[in-house]
């Protein structure tokens, strides 16, 4: 393991992680992160994406600002010492690491402070929880760069019992993360994109009929805007209708019913919804999920399409893909080769 001198949160330590893969990274190129596909990650990593600016999400400014608190909790209960250091795999120097905490025989400590329902599902799953399916990969990831035997993951909250985990080392399985990432990585330098995931990608657009989306998309949009207007134009036309609809009801004083030059009026009593979610809990204390699943009809497929009536065709540009560069900034045709971009 190779220590790096730097300070996490910094302008220099977040331009230290673009230049190698971190552990945060590990459960989306294993395809196991529900929130993120390779495709994305690697879009970030070319610079296609800004990534999403984490410390505009409430619950991680809380993890930020507690994770001192939640440290000091592990060193307390287990007489341990956790640095908060960076690192590199001596072996793969891509391979990165910012270890919450690094305990003296080089076990990664990863701190979580989750939302309430998830360290309470944490509480009562344990390894089986969906928080420490996703976070143990990252748990995997700090354990190749300090060749550690396990790490602990240390679920912390300032309202619930907090809880460790362990994750202990699995050979067979860190090979596999190790050649997974070196892949990775290799797509990153050679600026060739990983395979779309077409449930979760966008259609990329090297894979799109230009010429025929393009018609289309036109015809689309002049179709929306007609639509907008007759919408307006019906909401006007409602609103117009409530308007001498109120006028004929109070025409019709205590009576319920009328007809007279051709407008009929019936009014009649309609009996309010069950809320049977309300009586079934109000029954038993929890709905058991097997019977919830067991009453679900039928899944479809449903779609949505939104579409910018204001989008100017002319101010469309294409989406240019990046080049692979060498340190003096030449573009690395070698590279280029390597990936198949293009051949002589």
């Amino acid at each position: 393991m190779k220590v790096i001198d730097i300070q996490q949160r910094t302008p220099e330590w977040l331009e230290w992680r673009k230049k190698g893969i971190s552990a945060t990274s590990c459960s989306i190129i294993m395809g196991e992160n529900p929130d993120k596909t390779k495709l994305q990650l690697w879009r970030e990593l070319v610079g296609l994406d800004m990534p999403p600016n984490l410390g505009a999400i409430p619950q991680v400014r809380r993890g930020v600002k507690f994770e001192p608190l939640a440290l000091q909790a592990f060193e307390d209960k287990y007489g341990q010492i956790g640095l908060p250091i960076c690192a590199e795999s001596s072996e793969h120097s891509f391979i990165r690491a910012s270890f919450d905490g690094l305990i003296a025989d080089g076990s990664p400590v990863e701190i979580k402070n989750l939302a309430d329902d998830n360290h309470l599902d944490v509480l009562k799953n344990r390894e089986k929880s969906r928080a420490y399916k996703l976070y143990s990969w990252q748990v995997r990831h700090q354990m190749i760069v300090s060749s550690a035997a396990r790490g602990y993951l240390w679920f912390w909250s300032p309202k619930h019992e907090p809880l460790c985990l362990v994750v202990e080392r699995d050979e067979i399985l860190e090979q596999r993360i190790i050649k997974a990432e070196a892949a990775f990585w290799g797509l990153v330098q050679s600026c060739t994109p990983p395979e779309a995931d077409p449930d979760r990608d966008l259609l990329p657009h090297s894979q799109i009929d230009h010429d025929r989306w393009s018609t289309l998309a036109a015809i689309r949009r002049d179709k929306e805007e007609a639509v907008l207007a007759a919408k307006k134009e019906l909401e006007a036309l409602t609103g117009a209708i409530s308007i001498i609809d109120d006028q004929i009801l109070a025409l019709m004083g205590n009576f319920k019913r009328a007809d007279a030059y051709g407008v009929r009026v019936t009014q009649y009593d309609v009996q309010g919804r069950v809320n049977w979610k309300a009586v079934a809990e109000s029954v038993c204390e929890a709905i058991p999920d097997d019977l919830v699943e067991f009453h679900r009809t039928d899944s479809r497929t449903a779609t949505r399409i939104s579409v910018d009536t204001a989008f100017d065709e002319k101010n469309y540009k294409p989406e240019v893909m990046p080049q692979p560069r060498m340190a003096d900034g030449k573009v690395d045709t070698h590279a280029l080769l390597a990936a198949g971009v293009f051949t002589f």
